[in-house]
């Protein structure tokens, strides 16, 4: 006897009014080869995997990485050239992190320049001259020798900017560079023809600092979960970021050192080939260093609102962003001068736009892979839904 297709339930579907209940794993890849070029990388299907959770900076091939970093960077060009628009994109990320900038305004005046955003003490301040020498007196130790203005032992040499390398003869960024105090010509041949009068159960001089024993410290130290790691968005620490950044004096600090970073003529070259360039000559460059690299401009350009992003100083920027955090976050050997000549820039101008970055950014370089994931998944993809809505594809892009 034949069964038909009916009997054996072929054309019947099977259904369940359970089925919806039944947790489902979360789609993943399979199989899939990594990119040769870049090319290969569809913007549209690494935004869907970013929005889905099927990529994260650990799942990134290092095309992945600068195809999102060059996006996010001809975004921020086409964002900065409309005021209006990139005014109102960053207030939406900063309403996203519950920070309103009308509250902040009122709050300007209040703001100290000498702010450190992971809330750690202010450095001691320096010892003048005199402080110095009366601490000497006080413990009966003879000078070996007279210390000339701001020349104190201890201090490490700052360094020195060239007010002629910039076209603006306001620029005063006076840090001396100046040789740290050798005592070692002056000491004795033998160590023991030395004699210190101390009373050692005099207190130490404030200059010196407290003393903290290993006792109270493993009494304080505490291994239990925080409730506000530094590893995780902060809502207050980024408040304070953005108040420091809106106080005039280092606004005005800021747009000196971004004069270094801008051309007379852009280069015949985009910057996706710009950054292939780097990524052929410099192949030790890690996903990190491109992913934390878009994070800081991120940051820079629309959190902190400490610069805009235009064809002519993006080439700079990108510079100064791989190469400081190449040499904070991988331990490979690269030769300043080998990078010089990859970026097609001298010697002496990429260390002035390293130290410049670094001023700009306070410093602060390395973020948490939590906080990467935050922008991947949330920073970079509203920037990409923004500018997709408001501009049409290639306008005001500096790609050709």
């Amino acid at each position: 006897m034949a069964l038909t297709a009916t009997a054996i339930g072929a054309t019947t579907p099977y259904t369940n009014k359970y089925v919806s209940d039944i947790p489902l794993k979360r789609p993943a890849e399979t199989f899939v080869d990594d990119p040769n070029t870049l090319e290969e990388v569809l913007v549209e299907d690494l935004e869907f995997d970013l929005a889905h959770g099927i990529k994260d900076i650990n799942r990134l091939h290092v095309f992945h990485a600068i195809t999102i970093f060059n996006t996010m960077l001809q975004d921020l060009i086409r964002l900065s050239s409309n005021k209006e628009l990139f005014d109102q994109f960053r207030e939406q990320r900063l309403l996203a992190y519950q920070i309103y900038l009308d509250d902040l305004e009122k709050h300007l005046p209040e703001t100290k320049t000498g702010f450190h955003d992971d809330d750690l003490p202010l450095p001691l301040e320096t010892p003048t001259e005199t402080s110095f020498l009366e601490f000497l007196l006080d413990y009966n130790v003879e000078p070996l020798r007279t210390f000339p203005k701001n020349d104190f032992l201890g201090l490490s040499p700052p360094l020195e900017f060239n007010k002629r390398d910039y076209q603006d003869d306001d620029l005063k960024l006076h840090l001396k560079l100046e040789s740290v105090v050798d005592l070692s010509s002056s000491l004795p041949s033998e160590v023991g023809d030395i004699v210190l009068d101390i009373d050692l159960t005099q207190e130490a001089p404030a200059e010196l600092g407290a003393f903290i024993s290993t006792e109270s410290l493993i009494q304080t130290t505490s291994f239990d979960v925080l409730a506000d790691p530094i590893t995780a968005h902060s809502k207050e620490r980024l408040k304070k970021e953005v108040l420091y950044h809106m106080a005039p004096k280092i606004k005005q600090q800021a747009e000196h050192l971004l004069k270094c970073f801008g051309l007379v003529k852009a280069p015949p070259i985009t910057t996706a080939q710009f950054l292939l360039r780097i990524k052929t000559y410099s192949p030790l460059v890690s996903v990190s260093v491109y992913i934390h690299s878009a994070y800081m401009i991120f940051k820079l350009c629309v959190l902190l609102d400490v610069m805009k992003v235009t064809p002519l100083n993006v080439y700079r920027l990108i510079l100064a962003l791989i190469r400081c955090l190449t040499k904070k976050l991988e331990d490979i050997h690269l030769k300043q001068k080998n990078f010089a000549v990859v970026g097609g820039v001298a010697l002496k101008d990429l260390c002035k736009i390293e130290v410049s970055f670094l001023y700009l950014l306070n410093f602060k370089l390395v973020v948490s892979e939590y906080i990467l994931n935050h922008f991947l998944t949330k920073d970079y993809l509203a920037l990409r839904a923004f500018c997709k809505k408001h501009f049409h594809e290639g306008e005001g892009s500096h790609e050709v």
